[in-house]
């Protein structure tokens, strides 16, 4: 029997040829563009970690610059404004005591704001900051604290443009 007729070689034959097919479609795709795009793909990819480690370190300098500085909304400034400084010699017209929390007002010398006026209580008066609302409060004085002319007993919301009056001594309210 010949070889070339057995029907063997014909299947080893065709088994042969679809390996060489497969191995040519192999290359043709390699040529055609496919590798050329898998090799864009992989430029766009590192380009893409490129930018992200770039802002990462750009954002880690922003806050080793600022350090522990946090960026804070500054608040609105609140004081009161001497209208009338009444029979104190300390106190002059128009200067200003801010208030940032709290104050003491009185005529001992452990108030943030020393009164020197015999109508004044050692410990007078008091004005902190609550919930974002300033709060007058009187400390149990002799001689009382006023509002705007109405004199209060305990807490009084503080409001741009109110008149306080502490003996003699008269604010204004401004913030």
């Amino acid at each position: 029997m010949d070889k070339y007729a057995s029907p063997l070689y014909y299947n080893c034959k065709k088994v042969k040829c679809l390996l060489l097919n497969n191995l040519y479609l192999g290359a043709l795709l390699e040529s055609s563009g496919l590798n050329k795009l898998s090799l864009i793909f992989k430029i766009i990819i590192i380009g893409i970690i490129y930018l992200i480690i770039f802002f990462a370190l750009k954002i880690m300098y922003k806050d080793m610059k600022n350090g522990d500085k946090k960026q804070v909304k500054r608040k609105k400034t609140f004081g009161l404004e001497v209208v009338d400084p009444g029979m104190s010699n300390i106190m002059r017209k128009g200067s200003v005591v801010p208030i940032d929390r709290e104050i003491t007002m009185g005529r001992k010398e452990d108030n943030t704001v020393v009164l020197h006026e015999e109508y004044v209580s050692g410990h007078h008066a008091r004005i902190y900051l609550k919930n974002n609302n300033y709060i007058l409060e009187d400390l149990g004085s002799t001689n009382g604290t006023t509002v705007n002319g109405e004199k209060i007993n305990e807490k009084e919301y503080l409001r741009a443009g109110d008149k306080i009056e502490i003996g003699t001594i008269v604010f204004k309210v401004i913030g």
